[in-house]
């Protein structure tokens, strides 16, 4: 989460991976992974009385050795939690000399919650790997 006197700026999500992941290098060499996530929130109701859903699609981008890990390990359909600080890239344009925007998670960290085949398990595994304070004693 990043913090700055007096503001907060946290994002937390939990959904599904729309496509496979894509992941370059810039011109520093460092890693960068992009990959959409899909969640799901409740839009009123539909013409039978019944709730209605509706799907947002959020840009996440990992950077270094957590752009390489999400670039290995997941794919279109993954279920993931994503936890992170939403940011803003501003720039002009070459082409058109028009002002540009976009708005993304930067994850900060991500948890795979998709077992992997002949894993039974894992993915309670590696989401509880955080929940245990430094310094105490794990219960095995």
């Amino acid at each position: 989460m990043s913090q700055v006197k007096g503001t907060i700026n946290a994002v937390e999500l939990l959904g599904w991976l729309g496509a496979d992941p894509e992941m370059r290098f810039i011109a520093s060499g460092a890693a960068v992974c992009r990959f959409r996530v899909a969640t799901r929130r409740i839009a009123g109701q539909d013409e039978d009385g019944r709730r209605a859903y509706e799907t947002d699609w959020t840009t996440v981008e990992a950077w270094d050795k957590l752009a390489e890990l999400c670039n290995t390990y997941l794919h279109k359909g993954s279920r993931v939690r994503v936890g992170g600080a939403l940011r803003t890239d501003s720039w002009l344009d070459k082409a058109s000399n028009q002002p540009r925007t976009r708005t993304y998670v930067r994850a900060e960290d991500v948890i795979f919650l998709d077992a992997r085949p002949g894993v039974p398990g894992e993915a309670v595994a590696i989401a509880e790997t955080d929940s245990v304070p430094a310094g105490e004693d794990v219960p095995f």
